[in-house]
């Protein structure tokens, strides 16, 4: 790693310890990148730690595009292209550019030359960034004039896990200081034929408002995006005060509309579960000791050894930062599922529309 990469790499770990919340977060790496790695653009996003799909961008360089918002979510739930999101879980150092990927062969990016070089923009690098197995945000650097090299590509991958850490530890903080935040009932946005929202509900407005950034966020666009590609249209976001949300994209006579309401209970707890980067089978394990089983019987429902039950708890243990099945269960009741439960008892008013697409 060259100086540029060791500048980058001690300019976020002066982050870690700030404590900011995702927001801030990802405005002071989008700074810290700019200062250390060329770029014109920026996009700083999370994303569902689930599906892997776009539910909040902030940008460095540029103001927001909605035309280009729309068109990079066509591609990225309708299009075959390369670097995807999805696909970065899978690829080396969960990162790469288009014009290394699409040099040779320009053509088999669509969203370089259809999207990008109409603007200008001649790369685009990618990171997701994933901590354990769960992503929690990405990384898009545009580029006008030129492509990134393999060093700069490098540099950016290698802070990538790091910032996923710090990313996934802001976006549960506010869900642990703040449980008392969940009062909102579920609301309803009203989409419009390009894309935009035409209108939304007063508790809509509400949860929308509780992220802090003034306007209606990407997720919209990407589910119905999403959506038009015949796929499943739901997705989670956190907010800056402790909720988490979940946004459902559905059809209300000839009107897209998108369905927001707080995320229930369980799913929260999935979430929690999901963003400590447990694997699947460690997953089973942390449900069978929320259920108060032995060891032995935890061994007998999963079907694998005693031994093997013990190692995968002491590697919850190190994730979570707990000693103990006890603590374990704190972790994961105590502090997220609990102060909700009551909130999770609220009926959705647009209770048959989720059902019809869950």
């Amino acid at each position: 790693m060259g100086t540029n990469g060791a500048a980058l790499q001690a300019a976020f770990a002066r982050l870690d310890r700030q404590a900011l919340d995702h927001v801030e977060l990802r405005r002071a790496a989008g700074a810290a990148l700019r200062r250390h790695v060329g770029f014109e653009v920026a996009v700083l996003a999370t994303v569902d730690p689930t599906t892997v799909m776009w539910t909040h961008c902030l940008l460095d360089g540029m103001d927001r595009d909605e035309e280009l918002e729309a068109e990079v979510f066509r591609n990225e739930y309708g299009v075959a292209d390369a670097l995807k999101l999805v696909d970065l879980r899978s690829a080396p150092r969960h990162a790469g550019t288009l014009g290394t990927t699409a040099g040779a062969a320009p053509s088999c990016s669509e969203r370089l030359e259809a999207i990008y070089r109409p603007r200008g923009i001649t790369d685009e690098l990618r990171v997701l960034l994933v901590d354990g197995d769960s992503a929690s945000g990405a990384l898009c650097l545009l580029r006008s004039g030129g492509i990134f090299t393999d060093r700069e590509l490098e540099t950016v991958a290698q802070v990538g896990p790091g910032l996923a850490v710090m990313l996934r530890r802001s976006l549960l903080r506010a869900a642990v200081e703040q449980p008392d935040a969940l009062d909102v009932p579920p609301g309803l946005l009203v989409c419009r034929a390009d894309g935009g929202v035409d209108d939304m509900t007063d508790e809509a407005r509400r949860l929308v408002d509780a992220l802090g950034t003034g306007e209606v966020p990407q997720v919209v666009a990407a589910l119905r995006a999403k959506q038009a590609a015949g796929k499943r249209a739901e997705a989670a976001l956190a907010t800056r005060d402790g909720r988490w949300l979940a946004f459902h994209a559905t059809r209300m006579g000839e009107r897209d509309v998108v369905i927001v309401e707080q995320v229930r209970s369980h799913r929260l707890a999935d979430l929690i579960v999901r963003s400590r980067g447990l694997t699947a089978r460690e997953r089973d394990v942390v449900e069978c000791v929320a259920r108060g089983l032995p060891t032995r019987e935890i061994a007998r429902v999963l079907f694998i050894s005693e031994y093997t039950v013990q190692d995968h708890l002491k590697s919850v243990f190190a994730k979570f930062g707990v000693r103990s099945r006890q603590e374990l269960t704190a972790a994961v009741f105590f502090e997220h599922y609990g102060p909700r439960h009551a909130a999770s008892d609220t009926p959705s008013p647009y209770g048959w529309y989720l059902d019809s697409i869950r």
